[in-house]
């Protein structure tokens, strides 16, 4: 991976963030904070088997999403609550994307035209993959999600509430698990718009979307 896809990213992102948030923030005052990002962004995008690698961080509406996750989350593990929250900011007002910087992310995941899509409080872990309009987060009595390895979430979809979602499973879209569980290597789909269908696996998520080992 070549860390020239992040030329001129500096001077785009002031500019965005002054123009979108109205702050003066200037990113190269935080060339630790920066260098960390770009480091576990790009360990992230060596795992993926995506079809068009960015040349430019800033011609990539899916991975610039991804990138500015890890920047506000990193900014947040360094005390620089300013630098998190502009990035936050400015992944919600550009990008559609909902992810806290408190959130603890994976190591590696993949954005898939992820618009719409809000991932608030659960544990999640690596090899996870969102679409568009999906929802990850709480119940009214506080109560989160656990996402085992090897998940896909297509679009539309929702894991609300107390749920365990197994390793290597798609939650199909428009499906919704509300205080449920999904079992290792299953899906969930909408059938007719009227009733949820749970059925085994034939295909291996973690394979489709990413370049590691198979899974267990």
């Amino acid at each position: 991976m070549n860390k020239n896809m992040f030329e001129d990213f500096e001077y785009v992102f002031n500019n965005q963030i002054k123009l979108f948030i109205n702050s003066k923030i200037d990113i190269r005052n935080y060339p630790r904070i920066l260098k960390m990002a770009i480091e576990k962004y790009l360990y992230c995008l060596s795992n993926k088997s995506i079809k068009h690698i960015p040349i430019n961080i800033l011609n990539s509406g899916d991975e610039y999403t991804s990138f500015l996750v890890f920047l506000s989350r990193e900014a947040y593990l360094n005390n620089c609550i300013e630098l998190a929250e502009v990035s936050y900011l400015l992944n919600r007002r550009i990008n559609n994307f909902e992810c806290f910087y408190t959130r603890e992310i994976p190591e590696i995941f993949h954005l898939d035209h992820p618009i719409g899509s809000v991932i608030g409080q659960a544990k999640l872990s690596n090899f996870l993959v969102i679409y568009q309009g999906v929802t990850i987060g709480g119940d009214l009595k506080l109560r989160y999600p656990k996402i085992k390895e090897g998940v896909v979430l297509f679009a539309k979809a929702s894991v609300i509430g107390n749920c365990n979602v197994g390793s290597n499973c798609a939650i199909g879209a428009n499906s919704q698990l509300f205080q449920k569980d999904l079992q290792d290597n299953h899906s969930i789909s909408l059938r007719n718009d009227s009733f949820q269908y749970i059925k085994k696996m034939n295909w291996n998520v973690k394979e489709k979307f990413f370049k590691s080992c198979k899974l267990h």
